[in-house]
This record gives C-alpha cells, sequence and structure tokens, in this order.
C-alpha cells in the first residue's frame, strides 16, 4: 500500500513539472514574438530605450548605452542623456519638469525621422528614441550629438583668453583662434610677434608637456611681452597654447627687488640675522652674521641645515659649552619650536668672554628666524656700574653718621648701614618705596618734640635753589645729635646725622689699688 501510495506521488509531481514547463515556453513564445511585433512597428528595430528609476540608470539598449559612453566622469548617467538628447529634442528638459505622468511624444524640429516618447510613472522614466529610416540605427541622432560637441569645443578655443594655434610639421600655421588673429592684428610690433611664436610652431622645437616662457618683443626691454607657451605635438601637426605672462613676470620682478632691498637693508644692520626655512635650511644672512660668528660665505651660501650651523659654530668657539654638547643639539628642536612661536630668547656667554644676545622670531610657512646682537659692551658697562654702585654702598656705610639721600619728590634713594641702626630701621625695609613723610614719622618717635622736623620736610619738599644747613636735635635717650643737610646736583638732598659725644667720659671703677691715692689717704 505505501509503495502505491508513493508512486502515485510521483506521477503527479512529474504532471505539475510538465504543465510547468508547457506554460512556461508558451510564455517565452509570447515575449519573443512581443518584441518582433515591437521592433516591426518601430521600423526594424532602430530604437533606443533608457529606463531611469529616481534619476538612476537601471536598464538601456546597447544603441542607448552608446550614445553616453563618451560622458565626463563626473557627469551622472541621467545628466549625460539628458544633455545627449537635448541637441535633437530642445524641448524636453520642459517636459521633464512638467511632472506628468503617462506618456509624451516629442519629434525632432531639425530631423523628422527622429522621435522621443516619454513614459513617466511615480516612480520610473523611460525614453525611448526611434530613428525612422536611417541604415544605421541613431546614426543621425548620433551624428547630431557629434555636431553639438564639435560646436561646443570650436566656440570655448575661439573665445578662448589663450592664445590658441595649430602648425603643421613644417611649421606653417593652419589654423588659430579669435585670441591669437587679435593678438597680431593688434600688436604693433606684429613680425617681431610672429617671429618670436615661429620659433615655438615646429613639433619639435619644444618639448611636449613643457611649459616655456619667451619674450615677443625681445628688442624692447623697456617693454617686453612675456607668454608661457605649451605645445602638444601629433605626428603631422602640432597644438599650441599660450598665456600672457607678464603680471607673473612684474610680480617676480617686484619680487626680486624686494629681496634686494631687503639685502640692503639687512646688510647695514648690526645685528647678525639668520633666516631658517620650514626644511630648516638656511635661506638668508646678512654682513652682521660673518663678523660675529665668523663662519665662512662659502659655507653659508650653500645653504646648510640648523644641524650643520651649530656644528661649525661650536667649532668656531661661538657656543656655551655645556657639559653635554650631544644632548644640548638634540634639545635644539625644542629651541626651534619656541623660535617659531617667537618666544627663545637667551644670553650665550661664549669662552672667549663675548656675550650674544639671541632671539627666535616666527616667520610664515613654517620658516623662523634667529637675532645675533653682541652685548659684550652693554653686560661690562652693566658690570662696571654695579661695581660702582656697590663701591660706592660700601663706602657710605663706612661712614661712622647715618645718611640718607632724597630724590626731588621726596623718595628715600639710599641710604647706610650706621643710618639704620641709628633709627633701629629693618634692612629688609630698604628695597621698598619710603618718602619723607614715612622718615619723618620714624625720626620723630626715636627723638624729643622739635621744630627742626618741620623745618627739615620743608626744604626736603622745596623745589630750587637751597642752602644747607645743620642744627641740633635730642634723642629720646638723651644724646645730641647733629642734623646736617645738603642739597645734591638734580634736586637731591643729602642729610647727615651725626651723634655728639658725651659731656664727660664715663668713671669706669678701678680693680686695683691706686698707690697714688693710698699716699694722699695717709
Amino acid at each position: 500500500m505505501s509503495a502505491t501510495l508513493t508512486n502515485l506521488a510521483m506521477i503527479v509531481i512529474a504532471a505539475f513539472a510538465g504543465a510547468s514547463l508547457i506554460l512556461l515556453l508558451q510564455a517565452l513564445q509570447g515575449r519573443r514574438r512581443r518584441a518582433v511585433e515591437a521592433k516591426r512597428a518601430d521600423g526594424s528595430g532602430k530604437t533606443a530605450v533608457f529606463l531611469f528609476r529616481n534619476d538612476v540608470l537601471v536598464d538601456a539598449s546597447d544603441d542607448a548605452l552608446a550614445l553616453i559612453a563618451h560622458r565626463p566622469p563626473q557627469q551622472t548617467e541621467f545628466a549625460a542623456t539628458i544633455a545627449a538628447l537635448t541637441c535633437s529634442f530642445p524641448d524636453l528638459p520642459t517636459s521633464l519638469t512638467s511632472h506628468a505622468f503617462g506618456k509624451t511624444r516629442l519629434n525632432s524640429p531639425t530631423h523628422a525621422t527622429l522621435s522621443l516618447c516619454l513614459h513617466r510613472t511615480a516612480h520610473s522614466l523611460r525614453l525611448s528614441v526611434r530613428d525612422g529610416c536611417s541604415a544605421t540605427p541613431l546614426a543621425q541622432l548620433t551624428r547630431n550629438i557629434a555636431n553639438t560637441e564639435a560646436d561646443r569645443l570650436r566656440d570655448v578655443a575661439h573665445h578662448s583668453p589663450q592664445l590658441i594655434w595649430q602648425t603643421d610639421a613644417a611649421g606653417r600655421l593652419i589654423w588659430a583662434n579669435r585670441t591669437f588673429q587679435a593678438h597680431c592684428a593688434e600688436d604693433p610690433a606684429r613680425p617681431e610677434a610672429l617671429q618670436a611664436l615661429s620659433d615655438v610652431m615646429l613639433p619639435n622645437a619644444m618639448e611636449e608637456g613643457n611649459t616655456h616662457r619667451i619674450a615677443l618683443r625681445p628688442n624692447d626691454p623697456d617693454n617686453p611681452q612675456w607668454m608661457d607657451v605649451f605645445t602638444v605635438s601629433h605626428p603631422q601637426n602640432a597644438l599650441h597654447f599660450a598665456s600672457d605672462a607678464n603680471a607673473i613676470m612684474r610680480a617676480d620682478d617686484a619680487r626680486r627687488d624686494f629681496v634686494k632691498t631687503l639685502g640692503k637693508t639687512f646688510a647695514h644692520l648690526s645685528t647678525g640675522l639668520a633666516i631658517f626655512d620650514k626644511d630648516r635650511r638656511l635661506a638668508m644672512f646678512n654682513p652682521a652674521l660673518l663678523d660675529m660668528t665668523q663662519l665662512a660665505v662659502d659655507f653659508l651660501s650653500t645653504r646648510p641645515s640648523i644641524d650643520m650651523v651649530l656644528d661649525r659654530l661650536r667649532e668656531q668657539r661661538m657656543l656655551p659649552e655645556p657639559r653635554d654638547y650631544a644632548s644640548w643639539r638634540d634639545q635644539f628642536a625644542a629651541v626651534e619650536d619656541a623660535a617659531k612661536n617667537g618666544t627663545y630668547a637667551a644670553n650665550w656667554s661664549l669662552p672667549n668672554g663675548q656675550t650674544m644676545r639671541v632671539m627666535g622670531k616666527p616667520h610664515p610657512d613654517g620658516a623662523f628666524a634667529f637675532l645675533f646682537e653682541d652685548i659684550t659692551a652693554e653686560v661690562s658697562l652693566t658690570r662696571r656700574f654695579r661695581t660702582d654702585i656697590e663701591t660706592g654702598q660700601a663706602v657710605l656705610d663706612a661712614i661712622p653718621d647715618g645718611i640718607a639721600v632724597f630724590s626731588q619728590s621726596g623718595t628715600l634713594m639710599m641710604s647706610n648701614e650706621p643710618y639704620a641702626r641709628l633709627w633701629q630701621t629693618s634692612p629688609d625695609t630698604m628695597l621698598d618705596l619710603r618718602d619723607v613723610t614715612t622718615e619723618l614719622a620714624v625720626w620723630q618717635a626715636h627723638s624729643v618734640p622739635t621744630p627742626t622736623w618741620d623745618r627739615l620736610s620743608d626744604m626736603l619738599q622745596t623745589l630750587g635753589p637751597r642752602q644747607q644747613w645743620s642744627n641740633d636735635i635730642m634723642l629720646d635717650d638723651g644724646r645730641l645729635m647733629r642734623c646736617h643737610t645738603t642739597p645734591l646736583a638734580g634736586g637731591m638732598t643729602m642729610v647727615r646725622f651725626a651723634v655728639a659725644p658725651p659731656l664727660r667720659a664715663p668713671i669706669n671703677p678701678l680693680s686695683s689699688r691706686d698707690a697714688t691715692l693710698q699716699i694722699v689717704k695717709r
């Protein structure tokens, strides 16, 4: 029983498969028959069909793909199709913007055998182009596209601002655009211009792909006309493109003049200048750098790197001697960054006793400059001033009288150690800003009230000629003190306090018996 059911099932499956195969064959025959009828209706298959879904090409016939085979890479297939068909069907863009669903038929206004059928749905667009009588399918549309492209290229060539011309193998002019013709017609030196251009008309006179700059007026140095000429060589002819290079030449001349002006300016600077480009190579230097560093001009003219310059400076003993030069040079990368940021400034104390102030300044495009200034005289002068000041202060401290010097505005300029001990002033306060008012308060606090302080205050704040005077003052501990005031140059005043000695010598007790006193007592 089970075997019988199995055989029956196999018979049913085979019958179903046979019926499906018959239906599939009938569908294929019907589709082929409809395709043949469509080809007959369209005129022996001379039809190109494009199918777009949401402006994306999803299917196309071979003839349709041939129409857009040479589209630019950046142009979409939809835009290329519309551009190719618009040359024969000018109303196509208007029909596409109408957004009307259904079928629309357009006829070419220039060729009666060409027609275009648009079938638009909600998400798709079918474009069918039919050529009714051409022997080659869509040959007329292809010719229209080619003619349109040729007209466009011809229009571009004629209206190009460049001079475009074509020469044969012998260098004879066979074609030129309007710009070339206008240039030769308006140029008063037309024979010279044509002669100069003839030098580059031969296909072998210039290397293909290179631009050469020529002067059309070589005999007129005051008013030359420069052209950049680019040549494309072919076996039988050559195509030349020339553009005006006068602006470039003027810019180059201005740049050279500016560089010369900078060079003359830098040559008179007493500060050494070294400019390094973004590749860390020396781009410019001035004579002062040679004098300061003793570097040879032949070495600097080779545009050495900054590492080479540092090594040569070390050989010339023009660098501070670090304990580890290798690590110091490695750390110079941080110095470069600081120079590029404009934050590097240091004083180099050289082994020969010379002192250099080195500063880094940033420049555009990653370049940076180092400025070298010899400050040896300045440092020596500063040291001498410091020595003089320290010597003068030591002299004042050696004087037993208290001395204070006030400026014309009443500010305490300097004082000595006896003055600080006399008025019990802390040395730490000597760096503070102190004036007459502050010092008078200290003097009055350590002395008996007297009108002398008022007179002294008036003198210290008086502008104009003054006379020196002195007066006695009693301190709060009973000692007498003489106050002297002396006018100095620049409106300054020196006040000197001399403590008077005691009226009688102190009596000291005897440590042993005096023989004379013993005799008197007897």
